[in-house]
């Protein structure tokens, strides 16, 4: 898929997930973890400030809502999605922005409590990773999504936690530091 394709394509919900130009970005069943994961992360950081990649339905971006973020900066590249983002911004008294850009372009000076990284990269991970070494302090609290596993490989600081008898794992780590087994 090119970056164009990914920008212009529609999203769509099926019985089991959402795609953007007929590609998944997120599974209806992903609703309980994510938000568990992001409650979890803001009751271990208590962060103030958050730089989140992806919008999808909302559904981290409305539990950082819940948690009390103050400031939140989201880059939605979708142009669909980035609609869907300004419209759910509206019930929001916080400082909401949200970006109608890809990783790789966003600029900053501003430093975040944590940088939230939801976002299904199809168009080019090099660029992400090279942005990400220019604009993220090293030791800077950063954090994916939740995900079904036990493995204590999964990052630095794991956070598990079960929902229905089922292990998750929420990723937390710190940009740039990294333990021997990762290396």
């Amino acid at each position: 898929m090119d970056k164009q394709q990914w920008i212009d394509g529609v999203f769509e919900e099926t019985d089991t997930d959402y795609t953007i130009a007929g590609m998944n970005i997120l599974y209806k069943e992903e609703t309980k973890y994510l938000k568990k994961g992001v409650k979890l992360l803001c009751d271990k950081l208590h962060p103030s400030s958050v730089l989140e990649f992806g919008f999808g339905k909302g559904w981290t971006a409305t539990e950082f809502q819940e948690q009390g973020i103050k400031r939140h900066v989201i880059l939605e590249p979708n142009k669909e999605n980035y609609q869907m983002a300004l419209d759910w911004k509206d019930s929001y008294d916080a400082d909401i922005e949200i970006l109608n850009i890809f990783s790789w372009e966003f600029e900053t000076d501003e430093k975040f409590d944590l940088v939230y990284d939801d976002r299904l990269e199809v168009i080019s991970e090099e660029r992400h990773e090279k942005q990400m070494k220019k604009i993220l302090p090293i030791k800077q609290w950063c954090s994916g999504n939740a995900q079904q596993s036990d493995s204590r490989k999964i990052s630095d600081y794991p956070i598990f936690f079960e929902i229905d008898g089922i292990n998750y794992v929420q990723s937390l780590a710190k940009y740039g530091a990294y333990k021997k087994w990762q290396l």
